[in-house]
């Protein structure tokens, strides 16, 4: 067998292994769930990013649609109105009226201005700018006639001179597409929008109005459009929150759909998101992300609406059409410093100005984001001016805005199932460890207490066979005639063959109290009779010592019966006994007191001698089998260290206690509880 110390080491290096092997694992599953739980909570924000575009886009949608597909002659700040038929059929019935005229009506952009816009403005060719808020000269005084406040006039020129300064009209023909606006569906007969169609192929329907940022011209955008792998969402909520009629329009013939138009239109996009979009970043790129296809349906449903509103205002605004032929191209919405703006090309003859609207960003921007307040409360929206990489995901399809938004701050919770199973393996771990520790303890324990065993019995037997042997040998050979001699060799063979069945009845009762098979005799005997039947043995026993032995009973308490094994309390009296006199033989009162009491329904048998007592380190180990070593055996009173363990075990067996008590005066008091029976 391997020594404590090298068993030991062994379950360290074991420990040595296990131990850090299951703190690599637990910190990596931990960083896996930190990961997972990020990628569910990045997850669930780009979702809300998602809805929160489509959210946005839908409020502005309306809005830009419409000033993208204002008619040309609406930013004169007087209209020259055709006469109605009922004018016509009059005037052409009194020949002294002569021919109906045309009548004078205020623009609808300077009668009422249109909400989340500060300024409409027109850059003619010769660099001049005018705007239809603004009006001069007897146009200013005919408006102020006609119910436009001086105080409105005054701000749109306030307004125009701050913007006058970033007018410039060759950076803005640099900025503005070529390509002109198409109906999507053949103009009405004799409406006048015939002459803005294409001369070369004036029955071409187009899909696409161009409206909306470019970012395809940024040169930080990266490539395949967005980051991969982000989950986007590709139809817009269906929500009645979230639809155009929330933004309060102006009270004017604009075009405004009916809730459930939006998402038609986003079908719709959505199965022509490559085929049609007007954002895809080269045609070879089919296979970008989610976030760009998102952002292309989203540009979809905004050419949907600038189509639908383009054939409305042109049937709904009656004005004196030009005689000249009119192109009017797509808008483009761009960053002027910090002005936003919508504008346009427009082809009169062979002149080129320009018309745009100069948007109320910070109004839009605080609509914007009281919109998505509930998914997105810390969103911030910034421009995007082409100098930061940007993410198609993040950008508007209405306005060039990027959305930003702070990353996900993720706290595992306490109790994830990870840290569940971690928590339960590593209880598992230390019970693991904590049982072997224990069980190594107690194997070792054991071995080195039944090694003390052999070693202590095999001391106790060689003195008595050594007697047995030589006593033996004289008797038989007649080296001792005296007959005296003869009695007291003879005796001394009695005792040691006493000492011998003494050891070996408690060695024997002991191996059948750890096999769990104690004894199951009980015969109901009182408490004088079971003093009468251990009397004579322990006085004997007490003799041999030279001590006396005395016996105290209460009369009162002859009569209590007790069920038990009389011969169990027999061996135990008379283990207690035998340490007495072990123990106790060299003290000057050599008496030991043998006191029989019955309390609170139990009976106390007390044993107690005058000797020198047992130690604090005693104390411990007391009732510890075979706790004596072999040098204590050789150095102290004979024994194994069995007889104290023993003793607990059997009073354990028949439903009592043992226990050591110190009294004040010295010596030692074992006191055994037995229960008694009630009469």
């Amino acid at each position: 067998m391997r020594s404590p110390r090298q068993i030991w080491l062994l379950f360290g290096i074991g420990l040595s292994v296990v131990v850090p092997a299951m703190v690599w694992l637990t910190v990596k599953a931990l960083e896996l769930d930190r990961a997972e739980l990020a990628a569910r909570k990045q997850a669930e924000l780009e979702e809300d990013i998602s809805r929160a575009l489509w959210r946005m886009d839908t409020l502005l949608t309306p809005i830009l649609a419409e000033e993208a597909a204002r008619p040309e002659f609406l930013y004169r700040a007087i209209l020259e109105t055709p006469p109605s038929e009922d004018d016509a059929i009059a005037a052409k019935g009194d020949v002294r009226k002569g021919p109906a005229a045309a009548k004078q009506e205020l623009s609808p952009l300077l009668a009422t201005p249109p909400q989340f816009v500060l300024l409409h403005f027109e850059v003619h060719p010769d660099g001049s700018v005018t705007s239809p808020q603004n009006p001069q000269g007897a146009e200013r005084d005919w408006a102020v006639e006609n119910s436009v406040s001086p105080e409105a006039i005054g701000t749109a020129e306030s307004r125009l001179a701050t913007l006058l300064p970033w007018l410039d009209r060759e950076k803005l023909l640099a900025q503005l597409p070529e390509s002109p606006i198409l109906a999507m569906t053949a103009p009405p007969a004799g409406s006048g929008l015939e002459s803005q169609l294409p001369e070369s192929n004036p029955q071409i329907l187009a899909n696409n109005y161009g409206i909306g940022p470019d970012y395809s011209q940024l040169p930080n955008l990266p490539p395949g459009g967005d980051e991969p792998g982000v989950a986007q969402q590709a139809t817009p909520p269906n929500s009645a929150s979230q639809q155009a009629g929330q933004f309060d329009q102006p009270q004017q013939q604009a075009f405004n759909p009916e809730p459930s138009q939006l998402q038609q239109d986003a079908g719709a996009a959505s199965q022509l998101a490559y085929a049609q979009a007007p954002y895809e970043v080269g045609r070879s790129q089919r296979g970008q992300t989610r976030g760009g296809n998102d952002l292309t349906n989203r540009s979809a449903v905004l050419q949907s609406y600038a189509t639908r509103s383009y054939n409305q205002q042109r049937t709904n605004v009656r004005a004196a059409r030009p005689t000249i032929q009119v192109i009017e191209g797509t808008s483009q919405q761009m960053w002027l410093g910090e002005h936003l703006i919508l504008a346009r090309r427009l082809r009169v003859g062979d002149q080129t100005t320009i018309q745009g609207c100069w948007l109320d960003w910070d109004a839009i921007r605080q609509r914007l984001q009281a919109e998505v307040a509930d998914l997105l409360p810390a969103v911030e929206l910034s421009p995007t001016t082409g100098r930061e990489p940007i993410k198609l995901s993040r950008v508007l399809a209405t306005i060039p805005v990027e959305l930003s938004v702070p990353a996900p701050i993720v706290e595992p919770p306490l109790w994830s199932p990870i840290r569940v199973s971690l928590l339960v393996a590593w209880s598992c771990l230390v019970l693991a460890a904590l049982a072997a520790g224990v069980t190594l303890h107690h194997i070792i324990a054991l071995s080195e207490r039944r090694g003390a065993f052999v070693a202590a019995v095999t001391h106790e037997l060689r003195t008595p066979l050594t007697t047995f042997r030589m006593y033996a040998e004289m008797l038989a050979g007649g080296m001792v005639p005296d007959p005296a001699r003869q009695r007291e060799y003879l005796q001394t063979l009695r005792v040691e063959a006493d000492r011998l069945t003494h050891l070996v009845d408690n060695v024997l009762q002991y191996a059948r109290l750890e096999r769990g098979r104690p004894g199951q005799r009980r015969e109901r005997v009182s408490l004088a009779d079971l003093v009468e039947h251990c009397r004579s043995r322990l006085a004997e026993r007490a003799a041999q010592a030279g001590m006396e032995l005395v016996v105290e009973l209460d009369p009162a308490d002859r009569d209590a019966a007790l069920a038990t094994d009389l011969a169990a309390i027999e061996q135990i009296l008379f283990n207690l006994v035998d340490n007495a006199c072990k123990y106790a033989a060299v003290a000057d009162d050599k008496r030991m007191h043998l006191h029989v009491i019955v309390i609170s329904g139990r009976v106390q048998i007390a044993l107690r001698d005058h000797g020198p007592g047992i130690s604090a380190t005693g104390r411990a180990r007391l009732f510890q089998p075979f706790s004596k070593s072999v040098h204590e055996a050789a150095c102290t009173a004979p024994g194994v260290g069995l007889g104290l363990a023993l003793c607990r075990r059997l009073a354990h067996d028949l439903g009592g206690t043992l226990v050591l008590e110190s009294p004040a005066d010295g010596g030692a008091a074992f006191v055994l509880s037995l229960p008694q029976i009630t009469v």
